[in-house]
């Protein structure tokens, strides 16, 4: 007689941590902002551009709730967006973050980047038993994985990092994207990134699992 065991039993051991571990949001919350903010300062840095982060994370260990990190968080970004639109040539961008849609180039290869990033999160997530759609800082709603958004947090500076390499070695120009009702790439243009971009993603990958792996850890605790 054969006994064939579900490989589904740890994905569900591990979702229920998972769930319980809400109890301990905030505190897991607090990780991904500060690492963000962080390795953001980081980037700049490597362009001889200095953002003072100490008052910033000292903010984020005295939050109370996720609304307040979601606060510090949107304020950081909005003075990390300012300084890192200035390594762009002016011609490819309006000088600040625009999403649905994006107006000028810079960002559009920005959310092109993050979704690319996003969707990979989650099904790297799903293949460690994790439930993507149950986060820790952002909200779940409709068919958005707030569990990968929390990991994006750890990804944006590399991603901005990889955006500004690729305009930097004239891998992409303006004329590599379209105006329809925002600014867009080109198909061919798409093409060609997801060459870089699959070199890209298999600088992160590691990374990835670690960071999956320390959460792991953390809601056992």
């Amino acid at each position: 007689m054969a006994i064939v065991f579900s490989a589904k039993a740890k994905s569900a051991e591990l979702k229920m941590e998972q769930y319980n571990a809400q109890k301990k949001a905030l505190d897991i919350a607090k990780y991904f902002i500060a690492q963000k903010v962080e390795l953001h300062a980081k980037h700049l840095l490597e362009h001889d551009i200095v953002l003072d982060t100490s008052a910033i994370l000292l903010n984020i260990q005295k939050a109370r709730s996720t609304q307040r990190l979601l606060g510090i968080e949107g304020s950081f970004s909005s003075r990390y967006f300012r300084q890192y639109f200035k390594l762009f040539p002016k011609k490819l961008h309006l000088g600040k973050r625009s999403r649905q849609p994006p107006l000028d180039p810079v960002n559009a290869m920005l959310s092109f980047s993050y979704m690319l990033v996003y969707n990979l999160i989650t099904i790297r997530l799903l293949s460690f038993g994790f439930e993507p759609s149950i986060g820790f800082m952002h909200q779940p709603f409709r068919g958005h994985n707030a569990l990968a958004s929390d990991f994006m947090e750890l990804f944006r500076a590399d991603i901005n990092a990889f955006v500004f390499k690729l305009f930097d070695e004239q891998k992409l120009k303006s004329s590599d994207f379209t105006k329809s009702g925002g600014i867009y790439l080109k198909y061919d243009a798409r093409r060609r990134v997801w060459g870089y971009f699959k070199s890209f993603n298999q600088k992160i990958q590691s990374k990835l699992d670690k960071e999956i792996t320390l959460l792991r850890e953390k809601i056992k605790d």
